[in-house]
């Protein structure tokens, strides 16, 4: 990490710019946090509001942060404190297509996800009406493209959905995190009033209302992250380094990594190489060694997945071996009780299932898997994938919640998506076999950015050890056959 007496050129070039708008792409590990804290360490005399997408981030922060002249928060902190906290007593977390079919009345699963969809969309949007930049992408055909018959019956029900949703004695259907963001952003609320600048970092997340705040300010403001990480599109997150709005602003880099060495910043180059970023990560850090199996010694290695339901494969693995657990983000975030509950409703046995909602919901296991084939909703399928795999998991999650530790220090693993590792560091990292192939013909552009992404974080989490998982030698693979074909061609 870099201290006070070694800041880089870059960082220098940071510290000294007074700019309206100013942009710092910053590469993993790059210190732009520290980075942020010195320039505001060197303006005691203005005033500034921290912007993160999340509150752990915005927490963290507010503990490096100096205190005069720092405020840090979460835009929906800051939103919630505003808006929100009105719609306390009916808060949630998403929309549940089988719960919106059953408010709206509807029959037709297909339309009930067109309507969720766009009116998610609508909430991570800086337009102030339905339009029809919100209609999503419903069994790969554009809602857009359907008959006018669908597409007005998709608005009629979205607008309905969305007038229940800020009806404050409407309890039928919950205030989003994403809703009472964008009531907040129709106030336009004026951040010069109280600072001189907005710090926003982990720019590359923030979603369209985020950035719609932050661009509508005018105060200083200074756009922080790493388009590389942007883990969050599927939530409506937009990159804000690359708002064609803010090419007028100041462009400053972080390049050079202070967490991993040479081996890793080759590893992260030749994945960013197929997202076509020309610079170069720096590896300055420990020699970081790239393996394809960690040392037998390595001690509390961390186990990065891409899927929730990779992670708790991996804690069965680990309860079978009798090995304690620390989880990143703690065991309640990756839907336990529910999977528990669920297993319950599998084996008959209703008297067990702990959430009357679920027995409300679903008559029996046969209802529950026709739902979730009809719906195509990806959490109930991944459910079933491990219900269906392992006969006694009631012991199995007995097990792991007995071997689950609060330390990760006093660990034997640490368990964790790519997506919760965001941010964090660990000595030992093991990249587990569950991240689809980027380089897959079939997938979409839009999708293989984010799973090269999301290999990027992953990868770059390391500090002494990275263990490779299949996907990433494959890649590496293609990258070297391409180079020696390049060079014959030359």
């Amino acid at each position: 990490m870099a201290t006070s007496f070694t800041w880089t050129d870059e960082q220098e070039a940071i510290f000294v710019c007074k700019d309206k708008r100013v942009r710092v792409r910053a590469f993993a590990g790059a210190s732009k946090t520290t980075s942020l804290v010195e320039y505001t360490k060197r303006n005691t005399g203005r005033k500034f509001l921290y912007l993160s997408y999340n509150r752990s981030i915005a927490d963290e922060a507010s503990e490096k942060f100096p205190k005069g002249n720092v405020d840090c928060y979460s835009t929906h902190q800051v939103a919630f404190k505003a808006v929100g906290s009105l719609y306390a007593h009916k808060m949630g977390d998403n929309l549940r297509p089988s719960e919106v079919k059953q408010t709206l009345e509807l029959d037709d699963w297909n339309l009930v996800r067109a309507i969720i969809g766009t009116l998610n969309n609508f909430l991570c949007s800086t337009i102030e009406v339905f339009h029809e930049s919100h209609l999503p992408v419903i069994n790969r055909r554009p809602v857009a493209e359907m008959p006018s018959s669908f597409v007005e019956a998709v608005f009629k029900y979205s607008e309905q959905l969305w007038a229940r949703m800020i009806d404050l004695n409407d309890t039928s259907v919950p205030m989003l995190h994403d809703g009472y963001l964008k009531l907040y952003y129709l106030t336009k609320p004026d951040f010069s009033l109280k600072y001189d600048g907005v710090l926003a970092d982990e720019a590359q997340d923030l979603n369209g209302i985020t950035l719609g705040l932050a661009k509508a300010q005018t105060c200083q403001v200074i756009l922080v992250g790493d388009e590389h990480q942007q883990l969050y599109s599927f939530r409506g997150s937009d990159n804000a380094l690359s708002d064609p709005e803010l090419d007028s602003a100041t462009d400053l880099y972080l390049t050079k990594s202070f967490r991993f060495g040479p081996a890793i910043a080759t590893i992260a180059n030749i994945i960013l190489h197929y997202k076509g970023e020309t610079k170069k990560v720096i590896g300055a850090g420990f020699p970081t060694k790239v393996k394809l199996q960690l040392s037998e010694d390595a001690k509390s290695p961390a186990i990065l997945h891409r899927t929730v339901t990779g992670v708790i494969m991996s804690a069965l693995e680990c309860a079978s071996k009798n090995q304690k657990i620390f989880w990143v983000g703690e065991i309640k975030s990756y839907k336990i009780p529910e999977l528990e509950d669920l297993f319950w409703l599998s084996e008959g046995c209703h008297s067990k299932v702990k959430s009357r909602k679920l027995l409300k919901d679903y008559k029996d296991w046969d209802d529950y898997i026709s739902i979730a084939e009809a719906s195509k909703d990806r959490d109930m399928a991944r459910a079933i994938r491990i219900i269906n795999g392992h006969s006694n998991l009631d012991q199995a999650i007995a097990q792991i919640r007995k071997l689950t530790v609060k330390n990760a220090k006093s660990a034997d693993v640490i368990l964790s998506t790519a997506h919760r590792s965001k941010g964090l560091e660990f000595d030992y990292v093991k990249l587990f076999e569950d991240f689809p192939d980027p380089l897959d013909p079939d997938m979409s552009a839009d999708a293989r950015d984010d799973e090269l992404n999301l290999l990027y974080v992953a990868s770059t989490r390391a500090k002494r050890e990275l263990e490779l998982n299949s996907v990433v030698i494959g890649i590496m693979r293609d990258y070297e056959r391409r180079r020696k074909l390049e060079s014959l061609l030359h």
